[in-house]
């Protein structure tokens, strides 16, 4: 009772009973297991197994956020295993397909290739002046599976992007679970101060990406840029251009995937390179949810602004008591924040008014998201080693 009066008073939700977080998880349990159904069906003992440790794996995590009215602590343990399991299934199922991570560019641009939400801010100008997509296939009538699972992969990425916003890179994207678990692993950062203007890069980025593609109709970050390319698959290096393509992948991938993250304890790919950040960030406008900083009880202490992962607040932005747009609604600030300042907020509604209810809305959108994605990567990443056990 002691803990739970002065969390009131702190500003900060007190944690919820047992019974009151477990109803609340309930529409989460049967989502997930409905998410599971289809693994759990299969003869493959081992995805069979997968499937029921995902599922539990969301609805414990979810349980915990409810508990303990703590978001970023609990959401990283299954970032974290998103991005750690990805590369697993996808490099074993690539491997068993074809025998090399290494892909013909014919391949690529004919779409015979697995879909990937990162070009997709670099196929609108294509698409919108030629109806054609650069990668990985084409919307025309014709253009095959290819086509119509792009179409319908976009369409469901845009609805749900307008009611969560960045949250996409909390919650959906499986490469940024790597940098984030890098940045996890040390007690400090080495490198404290980070010029702020590098956040600018981007979007400088998406703007020189997105008209290569146009002009060479190739899907041009995927080519030259992508540092995932390193633990997925990349262009089949035939010649000079591709032992230097794949030169480019490794370097960028060592350095903000793996060594700055470490020294900064930020996500560094996510605030100084990705392009589809920089994108998602322009429906972060859209989107209803946002998180605020309640100036009546704010303190000017900025262990809000030293926990953000991709520096979205700055002096100027916690006296505006708003974060940058770039935000990707992680929850790492509302949970450092001690006297509840930061707090979860629905647009069109007064600061620091029933935050919590916030929260859960927002909650419940992002975690189903999240099942529906990353659960199945889960499941199949689990499914691969368990192959290698059972």
């Amino acid at each position: 009772m002691a803990d739970a009066v002065c969390a009131g008073l702190a500003g900060k939700t007190p944690p919820r009973t047992w019974s009151r977080a477990l109803l609340l998880t309930l529409p989460i349990a049967l989502w997930s297991l409905f998410m599971a159904m289809r693994g759990l069906m299969q003869p493959e003992r081992s995805l069979q197994i997968a499937s029921g440790l995902t599922a539990a794996l969301m609805v414990v995590l979810f349980y915990m956020m409810m508990k303990t009215s703590s978001t970023y602590r609990w959401r990283r343990w299954f970032f974290v295993a998103l991005g750690v399991l990805f590369p697993i299934g996808f490099i074993h199922n690539v491997m068993v397909l074809r025998g090399s991570m290494g892909i013909p560019i014919e391949e690529m641009i004919a779409g015979r290739t697995p879909f990937c939400f990162l070009p997709i801010p670099l196929l609108i100008l294509p698409a919108a002046l030629t109806k054609t997509l650069v990668f990985p296939g084409s919307l025309l009538p014709g253009g095959g599976m290819a086509g119509a699972g792009m179409a319908a992969m976009a369409g469901l990425w845009l609805a749900i992007t307008l009611v969560v916003g960045k949250g996409w890179c909390s919650y959906a994207c499986f490469f940024g679970g790597i940098e984030e678990g890098m940045a996890a692993l040390p007690k400090k950062a080495q490198w404290k101060k980070l010029d702020p203007r590098l956040r600018l890069v981007p979007w400088a980025v998406l703007l020189a990406m997105a008209l290569l593609s146009l002009a060479l109709f190739e899907p041009a970050y995927c080519l030259w840029l992508c540092p995932f390319k390193a633990v997925s698959e990349y262009v089949a290096a035939r010649n000079t251009v591709g032992l230097v393509q794949n030169g480019i992948f490794v370097v960028l991938f060592g350095a903000l995937v793996i060594v700055l993250p470490v020294l900064t304890k930020k996500r560094t790919q996510c605030t100084f390179l990705c392009p589809f950040g920089a994108f998602q960030s322009i429906f972060n406008k859209t989107s209803v949810f946002d998180i605020k900083i309640d100036r009546t009880v704010c303190s000017p202490c900025v262990l809000c602004q030293k926990s953000c992962p991709t520096m979205s607040l700055t002096d100027e932005s916690i006296k505006k008591g708003e974060t940058l747009m770039s935000c990707m609604k992680c929850g790492a600030c509302v949970d450092a924040c001690p006297k509840g300042a930061a707090v979860w907020h629905i647009r069109g509604t007064q600061v620091a008014v029933k935050p919590e209810r916030a929260r859960l809305m927002f909650l419940y959108a992002a975690w189903a998201m999240a099942a529906m994605f990353g659960g199945s990567i889960i499941t199949q990443g689990l499914a691969t080693i368990l192959q290698r056990v059972i």
